[in-house]
């Protein structure tokens, strides 16, 4: 009976699979189908640097490797190194980074294009928070259904939240494939979307003004808003300070971290503060 190359990988993703641990809700996409979609709908040009999170088994790792000049793939289990690097050793255009994809983030130090990633969805809301500091072309991300209608809903929609208006702020969101759980092993909770986020070319003052403040949510509403509005302004801290004074914005609010202010107080502020910008 042969044995070539096609038996060894078959053999190497079955170890894999054997070796997925729940506590990282860790999920293999399987469907080749909507991976062929996924880099359809991602853009790539040649020459492009693409940045995935969660390699995984590799199988989308694989597929990116043939339309960009370089792939930058984020994983988190060691566990896997042995057998991921045999499936992605013929992709000689790409580099492997070993960690917590939110920590490698936070270092700025990886240059991308484009993100292609099927993240854990446990990981979505802090993942999106992320890519607010990361300069990139565009996004493609397969995230829950629930978390999508969070990120796009309109002012007027039950699911608005903060998170919908900072991330609107950075980017133009489109909800461009839906991802049942049939696509996945083991199958996750709840079915997906994959949404293209596209950083905004040129944002108004006040969504600027949603930008730094969304930059800022562990500070204090007054220290966040007084930063703010001197970059976007170009005014002094005392004139800041003064126009805040006026704005009439309750001291209550001023006074709570931006994180720990419910949406509607925190629009109102925010309805408040962009005045002042004209």
């Amino acid at each position: 009976m042969p044995s070539g190359r096609n038996d060894r990988d078959s053999r190497v993703v079955c170890d894999m699979a054997l070796r997925q641990k729940p506590e990282l809700d860790q999920v293999f996409m399987t469907d080749s189908k909507i991976l062929e979609r996924i880099i359809l709908l991602s853009g790539i040009r040649k020459g492009e640097t693409v940045l995935e999170i969660g390699a995984g088994s590799g199988n989308l790792t694989k597929l990116l490797a043939k339309k960009a000049g370089k792939v930058i793939a984020i994983e988190k289990d060691v566990s896997l190194k042995e057998a991921l690097s045999a499936v992605l050793a013929p992709s000689r255009n790409v580099r492997l980074v070993w960690g917590d994809a939110l920590e490698v983030l936070s270092e700025g130090r990886l240059r991308f294009d484009r993100i292609v990633i099927n993240p854990p969805y446990s990981i979505s809301e802090p993942l999106v928070k992320a890519l607010f500091r990361q300069k990139f072309r565009a996004a493609v991300l397969t995230l829950p259904w629930r978390f999508v209608e969070r990120l796009s809903a309109n002012p007027e929609e039950p699911a608005y939240s903060k998170l919908s208006l900072f991330s609107q702020a950075f980017f133009r969101i489109e909800t461009v494939l839906t991802v049942p759980m049939s696509a996945w092993s083991p199958r996750p909770p709840a079915d997906g979307a994959v949404v293209r986020l596209t950083p905004r070319p040129r944002p108004g003052a006040r969504e600027r003004l949603a930008m730094e403040l969304a930059l800022q949510e562990d500070k204090k509403l007054k220290n966040a808003l007084r930063e703010a509005l001197v970059r976007i302004s170009k005014s002094t801290k005392r004139k800041a300070r003064a126009g805040l004074e006026e704005a009439g914005i309750p001291g209550k609010t001023l006074d709570r971290k931006i994180s720990e202010i419910p949406t509607a107080e925190f629009l109102a502020a925010l309805e408040r503060a962009g005045a002042l910008l004209g």
